[in-house]
């Protein structure tokens, strides 16, 4: 097609035009061809009614022009006027003659433009005060300029041609005669009908077309927002579409749907990505933490045989403390692996979420005023019970607020709060140096860490816990504006107790 391939505005503006060629098209044969067949139709009866009244301003000039010397008599004007006047008018039916001499200010009227009818003095001298009044316009325009007028008269359902010619005598009007016809109803009803409709279809033409480039604007201006919505969605699922009035607005609430749905698809493939690693990671650890304990273990027994039997040696003495001291460390390593690798199973109880955090703060508290952060709490109130191992959760809680100290070194705000109905949720807010967006989503694969002496596997082991519990835990930072930890948690089940599972 000719228009395909186009662009939405050029299609839509393309497919307009072709509407307003037709409307525009008729409104250009009406004002050239109608109106040009009203002008002839008026030319025609002008040349008509123009002979007319030439022949009686010629038959009525040598008496206009007696007595050079003294005032025309107003009677022989009207004499004359009578007898060249009520010939023509017989001959020429529905045309009216009329002469308005200025100085007796009277008509005098030959003909009918209507049906004939033989009048009283009353109604006589009535017609030739209207016949005066609709004139009167006309006459003082030839008396005025001394020149022939030809001009559409009366009332607007009730019009007439007339041809109005000066009578000089001297350089002076003495007279004006006129000659004037009716136009048919139907004709003036037509050209009205026209002239209206014209008007009408211009103010429509011209409202429609600001009405059309409106919606074309509106239209394209909301493809346009879809296609950078779009554009942004592409490089990132999380950016939705904004809010959109109409059909458009259907469109970006189903775009967004959508969105949300791979952005959710999105997450539960890279938890399963993540579980499936962690689970063989977690076989393969706790593995290789039983074969080192082992010696371990052997390493410890002999350096505190060691240390006992040679009390006496000073220098055994401190070599002895420092193969503890890194023993133990090595002892704390390998339980966290196996703590990752394979998590005890506990018992599953109803617990209070506020009371949870409340104990953890109770150890924690001490530790939080030495660092100079200033703690919030906001628990809310009635909040549903979870069902999990009351240690692990506090170790998942104790290990977030851990974190947010350590991400505020020089002091600042911990907001801790808890809601929530189908599921609670426990908030961790700091304001510390935030979470650059490229760490974000490693933060929980165990041995990666962002911080010089760390291990890596707190975060590990507390998405571990998380997930042995139903929940999942979110994370929301800005580089410089601080870091969000929310854990979401399941209400309790009141079946009854069950035990954790280390597989979901």
């Amino acid at each position: 097609m000719l228009l395909s391939g186009r662009s939405l505005r050029f299609q839509i503006l393309a497919i307009i035009t072709g509407i307003l060629i037709i409307p525009i098209l008729v409104m250009v044969y009406d004002l050239i061809y109608a109106s040009r067949t009203d002008q002839m139709l008026l030319v025609h009866k002008e040349e008509r009614l123009a002979t007319v009244v030439q022949f009686l301003a010629a038959g009525m000039k040598p008496e206009a022009q007696l007595d050079q010397g003294a005032a025309i008599p107003p009677d022989r004007l009207q004499q004359a006027f009578k007898e060249i006047a009520r010939p023509l008018a017989e001959r020429h039916e529905g045309v009216r003659l009329g002469l308005y001499i200025p100085t007796t200010q009277q008509i005098v009227v030959e003909g009918f433009l209507h049906e004939y009818r033989q009048l009283t003095p009353e109604e006589r001298k009535a017609r030739e005060q209207r016949i005066l009044r609709e004139a009167s316009s006309g006459i003082n325009a030839v008396m005025a300029s001394k020149e022939p007028l030809a001009r559409i008269a009366g009332a607007p359902d009730d019009q007439f041609f007339e041809h109005l010619v000066p009578l000089l005598a001297r350089g002076q009007v003495v007279g004006v005669v006129w000659a004037e016809e009716r136009i048919n109803p139907i004709f003036t009803q037509s050209r009205n009908f026209r002239l209206i409709t014209r008007y009408l279809t211009l103010l429509g033409f011209f409202f429609g077309t600001i009405g059309t480039l409106m919606v074309i604007l509106n239209l394209t201006s909301g493809v346009s927002a879809i296609k950078r919505g779009l554009a942004r969605l592409e490089s990132d699922i999380h950016q939705l579409l904004p809010p959109m009035p109409g059909e458009m607005g259907q469109i970006v609430q189903a775009i967004n749907k959508m969105a949300l749905g791979l952005a959710e698809k999105e997450r539960l493939e890279t938890e399963l990505r993540r579980a499936e690693r962690l689970a063989a990671l977690g076989r393969l650890v706790t593995g290789i933490a039983h074969e080192l304990r082992n010696p371990i273990a052997i390493i410890k027994a002999a350096v505190q045989v060691m240390e006992k039997e040679l009390q006496h040696v000073p220098e055994v003495q401190d070599y002895a403390r420092v193969i503890k001291e890194q023993v133990n460390r090595q002892n704390h390593v390998l339980q966290e692996l196996l703590e990752f690798g394979r998590p005890s199973r506990g018992i599953v109880q109803p617990l209070n979420v506020n009371r949870l955090v409340q104990g953890v703060l109770t150890f924690a508290q001490p530790l939080l005023r030495q660092q100079g952060v200033e703690l919030r709490l906001s628990l809310a109130e009635n909040l549903p019970q979870v069902q999990g191992d009351g240690e692990k959760l506090k170790q998942v809680f104790l290990n977030l607020i851990l974190n947010a100290v350590e991400a505020m070194p020089g002091g600042g705000k911990l907001v801790i709060e808890t809601g929530g109905n189908d599921r609670v949720f426990v908030r961790f807010t700091d304001t510390g140096a935030g979470i650059e967006p490229a760490d974000i989503p490693h933060l929980f694969d165990p041995y990666y860490t962002t911080k010089k002496n760390g291990s890596g596997l707190g975060l590990a082991i507390t998405h571990r816990i998380v997930e042995l519990h139903g929940g999942h835990i979110e994370v929301e930072s800005e580089p410089g504006r601080g870091a969000t930890f929310t854990v979401r948690l399941p209400v309790a089940d009141t079946g009854g107790q069950n035990r954790l599972s280390p597989e979901r």
